[in-house]
């Protein structure tokens, strides 16, 4: 009976311990968010605590590694915009529609072209906030040229909010790693 009783207090003391490692690792992620969606304008919270959170490798990591996360997030949505604006351009749109495509494949492929990552494991967080930046306005060219037909229901809305909260996040963590917030 005693063998069976220390045995579970041994469970439940692992489990206890396997829980807190978990909460404190998500901590991370949810008190950055909080410091940056009270810091960086138009940041989304939940949108920040979910797309850092997805990633397993957020709930080892610190500040720096945080901010990495975030700019693989953002290099693989624009991948796959670029991607989608190119299914669409295959589907042979109205010339309208064509045109403001063809502006978010050019605004968004020239942007791929930067790797940020070997800059910041470099910590040459004024380049990448520098690049980030960029696309931020890059986003809202793409999103202003697209909502500037009347009645017309942009496609790449949605993509073009998520890349706009991504580099918001990326900004967020550059501006805390510089010790600007």
């Amino acid at each position: 009976m005693n063998r069976a009783l220390s045995i579970s207090s041994l469970i439940l003391i692992l489990f206890l311990m396997i829980f807190h490692c978990v909460q404190s690792a998500n901590d991370i992620v949810q008190d950055t968010c909080k410091k940056m969606a009270t810091d960086v304008p138009d940041l989304n919270f939940d949108f920040c605590v979910k797309s850092l959170g997805s990633e397993s490798e957020s709930h080892e990591a610190d500040l720096e590694g945080l901010g990495l996360i975030g700019l693989k997030l953002l290099k693989a949505n624009l991948t796959g915009t670029i991607e989608y604006i190119k299914q669409l351009m295959k589907q042979k749109p109205e010339p309208h529609l064509l045109e403001g495509l063809s502006l978010c494949l050019d605004v968004y492929d020239s942007l791929e072209l930067k790797d940020l990552i070997p800059y910041y494991k470099a910590k040459r967080y004024d380049d990448v906030r520098s690049w980030v930046s960029s696309m931020m306005t890059s986003e809202d060219t793409c999103d202003t040229q697209e909502s500037s037909k009347r009645g017309m229901v942009p496609p790449l809305t949605k993509r073009n909010v998520d890349i706009f909260q991504l580099t918001a996040i990326g900004l967020g963590i550059l501006a805390i790693l510089l010790g600007r917030v």
